[in-house]
């Protein structure tokens, strides 16, 4: 989670995310763009992987080979898979750097009440999820939160979606 100090706190406070926390959620977005990247190089070597095996089947033989050449809906395949596997993977790629684009440009807003816990486990997955209500707004955490916050405490918050800092 992210560190913030002091003067962090007196930024946010006037309702503005200090540079070092605009660093921390651009190198968040960056990572995230860098991860995406490198998961469509694995995706495109398996595709490429898995069009070469296929193709050496076919080619195989010549009982296999006159099977592939019977009908021309069988070449139209290979390259329609392609475009199809590419495209999704170059929509991949645009929604990484929107979600970084949107992380960057982060807005601050508030939010004040009273706090209190609520958790949520599943059975299948064996994750539970931990959430602190503060009025009727929820944030969802990984980790146990009381030690953090105290229960019926009032409290306010500045929020950067996905950050959230206590004042």
């Amino acid at each position: 989670m992210f560190e913030f100090n002091e003067e962090d706190l007196k930024i946010n406070k006037r309702g503005q995310l200090s540079p070092s926390q605009k660093d921390w959620l651009k190198n968040i977005g960056k990572g995230g763009v860098r991860l995406q990247g490198f998961n469509v190089w694995i995706a495109i070597g398996f595709m490429f992987l898995g069009l070469c095996i296929t193709l050496g089947l076919y080619l195989s033989n010549e009982d296999s080979r006159a099977a592939l050449f019977a009908n021309p809906l069988n070449l139209l395949i290979f390259p329609v898979a392609i475009v199809v596997i590419v495209g999704i993977l170059v929509l991949s790629m645009v929604l990484a750097r929107w979600n970084a684009n949107k992380l960057q440009s982060a807005v601050l807003s508030s939010v004040s009440g009273n706090v209190r816990f609520d958790r949520d486990y599943s059975s299948e997955s064996n994750i539970a999820t931990y959430y602190v209500i503060v009025g009727k707004k929820k944030f969802k955490f990984a980790d146990e939160m009381s030690a953090t916050f105290k229960e019926g405490q009032n409290t306010s918050f500045i929020i950067a979606k996905p950050v959230c800092m206590s004042l």
